[in-house]
């Protein structure tokens, strides 16, 4: 019986793909580093895989792309950081396209019977060739990536040179540029978008155009309930001292499972319909809420994100961006995948 988990919406998910693909009118590159943002890669992938709206999968790493096709994934996988020498063999045995973006990528792959896509830096200052033309009849595509999707005077200056450099290599059957919030620009000379955030249920505005679905349902359990009278010190540091008698509940979920310890005494998890307040500083494998009021019971599940409340919700509270929190979440939180939503948030 897991203390933690975090369930995933088959359901869900595949209605947010038909979204962004109806949106868009263009195929999806399903980013899935980073193990899917948390979710759990192999997990994802293999709800993605059979979509024919999901053209390809994006990893970080080659480590990553291996661990995908040993799970049985088929799909095609592009490398989105780059390949370095040592590299070649695990590209070709496990049919990996790298992304290059560095003259030694390019050296990397000389003579790899694989085709590779080529990365611009329009304004990024991150991977990616500045200029130039690449000549190498395995290019299969070509790409670049908004820095500040949210700016638009900015991001339509990168789009408009990358649509310079594209121009030159004429027509390929992957470029891309628009991420999540880079959808906003609907660019028309693009055969892909690359999406991982609002694949998973998480809008990058609240202007977003397109009314994706809740993904995730994270849930802890209570594994201690007590009343402390007033003046009682919670947690570490005494941050908080009860100011009456109050029915202060354990939760099996700390800062090494996900939770920042930042969002001590700032955010509430939820028990049924409820916010419980977090009291005091978030432990490494326990939170303390405030039951007060509830018929809560050891056992029980607290909800920490789900249709109440969302990781971007969390990440404003805690000074920080979603994909901070999603990406941390602790490999002893157990992933599932379930048919449909809403999961129950009680035992």
């Amino acid at each position: 019986m897991p203390r933690a988990e975090l369930c995933i919406s088959k359901e869900n998910l595949l209605r947010n793909v038909e979204l962004l693909y109806s949106f868009s009118g263009k195929p999806l590159i399903a980013v899935v580093k980073a193990d899917a943002y948390g979710l759990g890669a192999p997990l994802v992938a293999s709800v993605l895989e059979e979509r024919k709206e999901v053209s390809a999968l994006a990893v970080a790493c080659v480590e990553e792309g291996i661990e995908l096709r040993k799970a049985g994934i088929a799909k095609k996988i592009l490398v989105l950081g780059g390949v370095l020498k040592g590299e070649e063999k695990a590209l070709v045995e496990y049919r990996l396209t790298p992304v290059v973006s560095h003259r030694e990528h390019l050296r990397a792959v000389e003579g790899l019977p694989i085709p590779i896509q080529v990365k611009y830096d329009t304004g990024m200052g991150r991977l990616g060739f500045l200029e130039g033309t690449l000549q190498d009849p395995r290019i299969e595509g070509v790409l670049s990536h908004l820095s500040s999707p949210l700016d638009e005077s900015y991001s339509l200056q990168q789009i408009e040179k990358f649509r310079r450099l594209v121009e030159a290599y004429g027509k390929l059957p992957y470029v891309h540029v628009e991420s999540s919030a880079g959808l906003l620009y609907r660019v028309a000379f693009t055969t892909h978008i690359r999406v991982g955030l609002a694949l998973y249920g998480e809008k990058p505005c609240p202007t977003y155009p397109v009314e994706i679905r809740r993904v995730l349902n994270l849930r802890a359990r209570i594994i201690s309930i007590k009343t402390l009278p007033a003046g009682f010190p919670v947690s570490y540091s005494k941050s908080y001292i009860t100011q009456k008698a109050s029915r202060v509940g354990v939760v099996a979920f700390g800062y090494a499972d996900g939770l920042m310890k930042s969002l001590s005494n700032k955010a509430s998890l939820w028990y049924q319909d409820k916010p419980v307040r977090i009291l005091g500083n978030i432990t490494m494998d326990m939170t303390m809420v405030d039951l007060t009021g509830t018929q809560a019971q050891v056992g029980d599940w607290v909800e920490i994100v789900g249709e109440r409340q969302s990781f971007t919700d969390l990440a404003r509270l805690a000074g920080t961006i979603p994909y901070e929190l999603m990406s941390n979440l602790s490999k002893r939180v157990q992933r599932r995948v379930v048919d449909s939503t809403p999961v129950p948030v009680l035992k």
